[in-house]
């Protein structure tokens, strides 16, 4: 993607053009284009990526429009598809798309992702599940050869004090993602506030009690003090959401119907007649490390409480937290998302591939939309499915978005960074006067 997520620029593809009768994308790959190795890059290496891409388990939709891949010559690659696809730079410029060496470079699929090897502007010199990764300059990258750091750290830590701490003793360079809650942390000239882009949302798992009736699932819809989740989970640096859909990407669209509101009266009276009407006990799972996630939880858990829902909450470590997640067995998940490429329908896709954020809801309506999406004939068709799609997310009730915010990294004053609307970045974009 170009740095400030406005479109895609050329990668390990140095140009590229679409043929409509034949419904054929055409990729020139860059002559000098090498694995971190040595050994190049070459069109059987794509044609082997992209099988990956079609078969992986929550994205793989995302690629289903392709029917062959296609390697001509070796720095040739083209992609027929079954229809016009109008994401389709999107989707293979994003980092699902990453290309590998064929066949895995003689390795088994395990020992390839124990020790990986890219074709990009840094290599992974050693990495720990849910611990450090290092990174260095891969000297065969086809760009700049200078640009960018020399080596990078990149350290998972849970706690934003201690990152806080970690920034201010020079110890961390760059804090990315840095809640609401811990800006007063950081000097004003520090943060790099981006555009609102990210939806925080709590999901309702439709096949387990007592969600399972649309009249609750609108209810805690009702019940919910957004307002509230905006000035303390998000400090006021936060506005009360919208819609399901993150805003600031290429072809949004709001619904035209009203969003939820507060209305604990209206809640009540939806809970007449359910197995809730006497009260529910439940259970919401969220992401311990992300402080805005468990101050919104406690403020769901707070306004369900009026009604008489108790809720349960469980805090958890992020690779438990997702394990659970998408594993759907959960009754509450709350959670943010945004995109990671430049157009709308990447975050539906997200919608989609987490089953409609963990909600268990059936999402076979939504691939249909997103394939109309992608075979839209110009902004205004699209804009209208993504309307749609808003819409019916409201009558659902099945994910509910709390707020709508922007994502700020704490960067120091001698780096500069450009980073896209959602917060995404190039290392070697990265530069510094000190």
């Amino acid at each position: 993607m170009k740095p400030d997520g406005s479109g895609v620029a050329p990668g390990l593809a140095e140009e590229w053009q679409f043929d409509a009768p034949t419904k054929t994308w055409t990729f020139t790959l860059r002559a000098n284009a090498q694995f971190r190795d040595g050994t190049p890059v070459t069109s059987a290496d794509v044609v082997f990526s992209a099988d990956i891409w079609k078969n992986g388990p929550n994205f793989g939709n995302s690629y289903a429009r392709i029917e062959t891949v296609e390697a001509p010559d070796p720095q040739t690659v083209k992609f027929v598809l079954s229809e016009p696809d109008l994401n389709f730079e999107a989707v293979i410029a994003a980092s699902i798309a990453g290309v590998v060496p064929k066949d895995f470079g003689g390795k088994s699929e395990d020992d390839f992702y124990t020790k990986p090897i890219g074709a990009g502007a840094y290599k992974v010199d050693s990495w720990s599940a849910g611990g450090k990764i290092e990174l260095s300059r891969n000297q065969h990258f086809y760009g700049s050869k200078t640009a960018g750091p020399n080596s990078l750290t990149l350290d998972v830590v849970a706690d934003d004090n201690e990152r806080a701490i970690m920034f201010e003793s020079g110890d961390a360079d760059i804090v990315e993602y840095v809640p609401a809650t811990a800006t007063a942390r950081y000097q004003s000239n520090e943060l790099n506030e981006l555009d609102p882009s990210q939806i925080s949302h709590v999901s309702l798992n439709v096949n387990m009690a007592p969600f399972d009736d649309i009249n609750i699932r609108k209810a805690v819809a009702a019940a919910i003090d957004y307002k509230s989740i905006v000035r303390g989970a998000y400090d006021g640096k936060a506005t009360v959401p919208t819609g399901l859909i993150p805003p600031n990407l290429p072809r949004y669209a709001p619904p035209s119907n009203a969003y939820f509101t507060t209305d604990v009266d209206a809640a009540k009276k939806l809970l007449n007649g359910t197995s809730a009407e006497n009260g529910v006990t439940t259970e919401i799972i969220y992401d311990a490390g992300v402080e805005s996630d468990a101050l919104a939880a406690q403020i769901v858990i707070e306004d369900l409480a009026k009604i008489g829902i108790t809720v349960k909450a469980t805090g958890l470590e992020t690779a438990a937290f997702l394990d659970r997640a998408f594993g759907a067995d959960a009754p509450m998940v709350l959670w943010t998302f945004g995109a990671v490429s430049p157009d709308v329908i990447d975050p539906v896709n997200w919608i989609s591939g987490t089953g409609w954020l963990f909600s268990g809801q059936d999402t076979a309506k939504l691939i249909e939309q997103s394939g109309a999406y992608a075979t839209s004939s110009d902004d205004a068709s699209a804009k209208k499915i993504i309307e749609e799609i808003q819409n019916e997310a409201i009558n659902d009730a099945a994910a509910i978005a709390l707020a709508q915010f922007n994502v700020r990294h704490a960067v120091k004053p001698s780096i500069s960074m450009t980073a896209a609307p959602w917060g995404l970045y190039y290392y070697d974009q990265l530069s510094s006067n000190g």
